[in-house]
């Protein structure tokens, strides 16, 4: 009895107090934002390598469940009463599915990086011809135009003069004067900054080691996810199940099930809608002789991960550097590149991704700005999929709400000044 008595004071005591406690943790979060940030940032660092490899699994799953049923089918009459048959079958299909993208990724490389290294050699040799070709174009256009040149002379002046200011006060230009003081200038300016320079060179080949040790590890994570993945799955749901009501829990797993149909069916169909806009560039860029096909092709392929934006974003630079060999090739190029975006939005891009999103393009344009703004390129490339996988639960959950109060679920039925009851009173 007093167990009774007591009970409904001792819960509201705990329930307050597991309030006061989550407003005080909330409370140094916010206070203390600068070294969270820096503790996630230490904990995202040292966690990279189990990031690349969820992602390198992720990427590899479909190929794997393909190889893996393609084997089992192959074999289906051999070793029909040996126990690890599936076990070592699965185990062949992700050594596979790794050799597999190895071997596309060196396909990829050995056909790019010899064309990009000419290109990007040819464009390099090429820049001292670019400037004096700007430079001749701008003096005949100030010629041409006195009123605008004398508009902009006081600007040139003024900087020329800051610029002349610099390098006076910083001695680059008064120890030219005699021998020693050019020896003694080589001392001080040029032998410091040199040792910058070897420490940037130092810095950048510990990072790519790093970065190779990273991708070793992430490869050995990705197998491991890929041999446990059942079990991982099964620990998950046992874990939700035990937590969560049974309609909650039934309803978080089949949420969860359609996030990875949307992110695969969207990221997977986005690099393969890529590679061959890619592959089409680079034809075409062969048969219209545009400078640079093989730079130009890999700019387009890269940048048309980015839904919406990604064409246009290609272009810039693209275009930028055909404008400097020819301004009548350059107004082909964003012909085609026009062409080429209508043909990937409106017949590939479907064909591919299908609807794997759901989203209106307003909602699609949102999620790229939002995410973009916040996680960078990161975001632009996976802010649709993410943003749908919410849009998704939202609409799932209205409609749950809906059919609880027998309403209609049909967006037209709510069009109009009036509710949905009034129309079906009318």
């Amino acid at each position: 009895m007093k167990q009774r008595k007591f009970g409904p004071y001792i819960a509201a005591g705990v329930t307050a107090f597991a309030v006061i406690a989550a407003a005080i943790l909330m409370f140094f979060l916010i206070y203390h934002i600068s070294a969270v940030k820096a503790l996630l940032d230490t904990l995202g660092y040292i966690l990279r390598p189990i990031f690349y490899g969820l992602v390198l699994a992720f990427l590899l799953l479909p190929i794997q469940r393909g190889i893996y049923e393609f084997l089992q089918e192959w074999l289906k009459g051999l070793w029909v009463n040996w126990p690890r048959k599936n076990g070592m079958l699965r185990f062949a299909s992700i050594l596979l599915s790794l050799a597999f993208a190895v071997l596309v990724v060196y396909i990829l490389l050995a056909m790019v990086l010899p064309q990009l290294y000419s290109s990007i050699v040819g464009l390099v040799n090429a820049c001292p011809g670019y400037i004096d070709s700007v430079q001749q174009w701008l003096t005949d256009f100030f010629r041409d135009n006195p009123d605008l040149q004398e508009a902009v002379l006081p600007y040139y002046n003024s900087a020329s003069e800051s610029l002349e200011k610099w390098f006076t006060e910083n001695g680059l230009l008064s120890n030219f004067q005699s021998a020693d003081a050019t020896i003694g200038w080589i001392q001080e300016e040029v032998f410091p900054r040199l040792s910058g320079v070897f420490s940037g060179v130092y810095a950048g080949l510990w990072a790519m080691v790093m970065l190779l040790k990273d991708l070793l590890i992430a490869l050995i994570v990705s197998v491991y996810v890929l041999v446990r993945k059942d079990k991982f799955a099964a620990q998950s749901k046992k874990i939700t199940y035990s937590i969560f009501p049974t309609r909650i829990a039934d309803f978080l797993v089949e949420e969860t099930r359609s996030a990875y149909r949307i992110l695969s069916g969207f990221i997977n169909g986005k690099l393969l809608d890529s590679l061959i806009i890619g592959i089409i560039a680079l034809v075409c860029c062969n048969l219209l002789k545009f400078p640079y096909p093989m730079l130009l092709a890999v700019i387009i392929g890269v940048t048309n991960v980015i839904p919406f934006f990604g064409p246009f974003i290609g272009a810039i630079p693209c275009a930028l550097l055909i404008l400097l060999v020819s301004p009548l090739q350059c107004l082909y190029f964003c012909i085609f590149i026009l062409v080429l975006q209508q043909f990937d939005g409106n017949i590939l891009g479907p064909k591919i991704l299908g609807d794997s999103t759901g989203l209106d393009s307003f909602w699609v344009l949102f999620s790229i700005l939002l995410f973009g703004g916040l996680f960078g390129f990161a975001g632009m490339v996976l802010g649709v999929p993410v943003f749908a996988m919410f849009y998704s639960v939202i609409s799932r959950l209205v409609r749950y709400g809906l059919r609880k109060k027998s309403l209609p679920e049909d967006t037209a039925v709510y069009l109009g000044k009036t509710g949905p009851m009034a129309k079906k009173k009318e």
